[in-house]
């Protein structure tokens, strides 16, 4: 069973049939492969996508040029959402990670559903309001407890969005290099190479066909004193 089953609540999966129905009549469906680029930082708001399979890994550049990964948005979730309604630029590059089938929107049609249908707009109210508070606080987790505790938060929340249960603890279904985690906590890959060696020493962690297990996610939830947050808040 997936340790977020029945908790974390995707745009999509908030709507009734009919509405599900209506969403999927109004964009094109396409398929892409892993490593495609759907829009850079940067570029002028024209589609949203939503995710209907697959990965698509939200990043932004740093100022020495390096990627710092801030989502990764999986079944369910909209993609170049906050292009809407303002016609900002998009704030950060959509890179399909693992191959996808998206609904495409063009900007105009989304807008025009949203204003006509209640129950659509208020889900992506509560989505987009429940994906900003977690954005917010796993940057508030990289301020207040640095590297070790950017790596500690970002294992939580691979565990909260990604986790199912294991005999030995949570497994991490997903594949992840550590080369990508310290993308997510914007350090070097040598430094989370360091800390999850420790970690594993420490048997807190394992790994099983190249996944991470978790055996002890008390102790990561201890280091950052961690609350009793909505576990929506708390994913990746």
């Amino acid at each position: 069973m997936k340790q977020n089953e029945g908790k974390v609540s995707r745009f999509f999966d908030q709507l009734s049939d009919m509405n599900k129905q209506l969403m999927s009549s109004k964009g094109t469906n396409i398929s892409v492969q892993s490593g495609a680029v759907l829009f850079s930082e940067g570029d002028s708001p024209k589609y949203i996508y939503l995710i209907c399979s697959g990965l698509v890994r939200l990043s932004k550049l740093t100022a020495d040029g390096k990627e710092f990964a801030v989502n990764l948005n999986q079944k369910g979730d909209l993609v170049g959402e906050t292009g809407l309604f303002n016609g900002l630029s998009y704030s950060v590059t959509a890179t399909v990670v693992e191959d996808a089938e998206l609904i495409r929107y063009e900007r105009h049609v989304i807008e025009q559903l949203f204003q006509e249908n209640g129950e659509i707009a208020v889900a992506f109210m509560k989505w987009s309001s429940i994906h900003n508070q977690s954005t917010q606080s796993k940057f508030r987790d990289l301020i207040l407890c640095g590297k070790k505790g950017g790596l500690y938060s970002t294992l939580i929340r691979f565990s909260n969005s990604y986790g199912e249960e294991h005999k030995d603890g949570i497994l991490i279904n997903i594949a992840l290099t550590n080369n990508e985690i310290a993308n997510y906590i914007g350090t070097t890959r040598e430094g989370v190479n360091r800390l999850m060696s420790e970690l594993k020493k420490d048997k807190i962690i394992a790994y099983e066909n190249n996944k991470i297990v978790i055996h002890d996610l008390q102790y990561l939830r201890e280091y950052l004193k961690c609350g009793d947050c909505p576990v929506e808040i708390c994913t990746i």
